[in-house]
């Protein structure tokens, strides 16, 4: 398994691990799809994450449309300056909650 998951006070921290691409990615969605029901938000925390690829960013566009279809909130947190970069030059930062600190995305996820 490419992500590791905590549950920190009913939200859904996941944790992708060295690349966000495709596989990964599916992994992501598939998680976020078991939990979103009983998770009061879903953050992203891209710590561990060195590598983004488009295949990365479509699966996370559609993550976060069945996060938002289930009427809850989703963040993504700690992006490299160089994943920033990705999110700002495909103006996906304006789809997607992004924080410098997992603990400024929960606030905002509760």
């Amino acid at each position: 398994m490419s992500i590791h998951n905590e549950n920190r006070n009913g939200i859904e921290i996941i944790y992708p691990i060295n690349d966000l691409d495709s596989i990964t990615g599916e992994e992501v969605k598939q998680y976020v799809s078991q939990s979103v029901t009983k998770a009061k938000g879903i953050i992203v925390n891209f710590t561990k994450v060195n590598y983004l690829n488009s295949s990365g960013l479509r699966e996370l566009i559609q993550t976060l449309k069945i996060v938002q279809d289930n009427n809850k909130k989703m963040a993504l947190s700690n992006l490299s300056e160089n994943i920033h970069k990705i999110f700002v030059n495909t103006n996906l930062y304006r789809l997607f909650d992004i924080f410098e600190k997992v603990d400024d995305a929960e606030k905002f996820v509760k």
